[in-house]
């Protein structure tokens, strides 16, 4: 994939080493990724990675825009987990979230009073998997959600994010009333479901085409994800991907009233949409990791 490669991985050895993070928490100001790991060496390309991630202690994440990372180019299992999950009330669960939400901001030493705006897009954006756009005026900011459907119910995800952007107004001290809206893009194709073969990361977004551009380093990566009918992995791939990213979403899951059906919810995301041979071992693996017990 690399003509140079033996070259590249012997020049990334003698480049300086990174600084551990006493929390094993780290990101990448390459690829605005966040990673939970013991060590300060890319996961997911070790040999060739020409960044050291960056221990949040030593230098805090530079916007929550990381968090859009997982939220629009990941699979939106985690998205659609929460979703089929979040029946109770409304305001009680955009409270528990908001929660979740800034505590996480906090632990990972996000200096989010600084971007309120990009703090609640990335909250929506985590939460309901659709990418956001804003439209500001002097009294009133509208988010706009494209493709809702896709994951979520409209009216559900509607009644908990109207009084969870209240109680961040109130969190980040924004003058102007805040409102929803939304517009399909994608409308009724499916959405394009990708695997690439270097770093082992799985992608979901727009519409299925045989191979793309890696959404997280377009201009530097030179592999190439494809149709995921077309490629070879195992759910170890995505337990992978999970293990060293921030857990928000388990915190999420974890202050639902999780169903007793919710695992077979989750095997059916996993062998019906991503094609996935789930064993015993693996899918309590992943359960775990997002945080259905």
């Amino acid at each position: 994939m690399f003509k140079n490669r033996e070259k590249m991985i012997e020049r990334v050895a003698n480049m300086p080493e990174g600084e551990n993070s006493p929390s094993n928490h780290y990101w990448c100001v390459t690829c605005k990724m966040l990673f939970t790991m013991e060590k300060p060496v890319c996961p997911y390309m070790t040999k060739v990675c020409i960044n050291t991630p960056i221990p949040v202690e030593l230098m805090g994440p530079e916007s929550t825009i990381s968090l859009e990372k997982f939220g629009l180019f990941y699979p939106k299992i985690p998205q659609k987990m929460i979703a089929y999950h979040a029946d109770g009330d409304p305001r009680y669960i955009a409270e528990k979230w908001v929660s979740v939400y800034i505590d996480f901001l906090k632990e990972w030493k996000f200096q989010f009073q600084h971007e309120p705006l990009q703090a609640i897009k990335s909250f929506i954006v985590s939460i309901s998997g659709c990418e956001t756009g804003q439209r500001v005026q002097s009294d009133k900011i509208t988010f706009v959600l494209t493709d809702i459907e896709k994951v979520w119910n409209k009216q559900a995800l509607y009644d908990i994010l109207t009084p969870a952007l209240e109680l961040l107004k109130k969190e980040l001290s924004i003058e102007q009333s805040l409102v929803l809206d939304d517009i399909d893009i994608v409308g009724e194709e499916a959405t394009g479901k990708y695997y690439c073969p270097m770093c082992r990361k799985f992608f979901e977004f727009s519409t299925q085409r045989d191979s793309i551009t890696c959404p997280l380093m377009a201009q530097k990566c030179m592999a190439t994800p494809t149709d995921i009918e077309k490629s070879k992995y195992q759910l170890d791939d995505l337990i992978y991907v999970y293990q060293h990213t921030p857990n928000i979403y388990r915190n999420f899951v974890e202050v639902l009233e999780t169903k007793p059906e919710g695992k077979e919810y989750l095997k059916g995301l996993l062998t019906d949409e991503w094609l996935f041979d789930v064993d015993n071992a693996s899918f309590e693996s992943i359960s775990d990791l997002l945080g259905l017990r």
